[in-house]
């Protein structure tokens, strides 16, 4: 397909989508539906990475980081959640950073394992973290849980120098 069929296509369905979510805010109204705007983003980032042929990786991590975003906002808006239990869910910032580091690390192989430990850590200290706050492991995990996002720090470290020394 031509670019210029394309671009056409890709501006009709951004009208129709803007179309349809100005016409959802006027019956629902923009407090509930102002987290369509960073899900969309996102997943306008993941379908650009898909329609580039799978080339740009670094639109998988804004994208997966964007779309994940939005759908944890609809939670607050949409009654799930009230804006109060933001201290016992904030973990779940660092969580959506880990998986779209994860998701980075899965785009393109050729990333070291340093992403995917940073991926992991995030996701680590999410579950670990909502764990805690909600009850599900006792509070003298606190003390060590750390040791765990040293450990994979240096597992990342290990395998960059072992990368490093192979080249040479």
């Amino acid at each position: 397909m031509s670019r210029d069929r394309s671009g056409a296509i890709v501006g009709g369905l951004v009208l129709i989508g803007l179309g349809i979510v100005l016409g959802l805010a006027t019956w629902i109204g923009w407090d509930k539906l102002w987290p369509v705007f960073p899900l969309m983003v996102g997943l306008g980032f993941l379908v650009g990475y898909a329609a580039g042929g799978f080339k740009e990786e670094g639109l998988v991590f804004i994208g997966t980081l964007s779309t994940l975003l939005g759908l944890f906002f609809f939670g607050f808006t949409l009654g799930v959640w009230e804006w109060g239990d933001m201290s016992k869910l904030w973990p779940v910032f660092p969580l959506i950073v880990g998986a779209a580091f994860c998701a980075l690390f899965l785009a393109d192989r050729k990333h070291d394992l340093g992403v995917l430990g940073v991926g992991c850590a995030g996701v680590i200290v999410g579950i670990v973290g909502l764990a805690i706050l909600y009850g599900l492991l006792g509070s003298g995990i606190v003390k060590l849980w750390p040791l765990l996002i040293i450990l994979v720090g240096l597992i990342g470290l290990v395998g960059a120098l072992v990368r490093m020394f192979r080249r040479e």
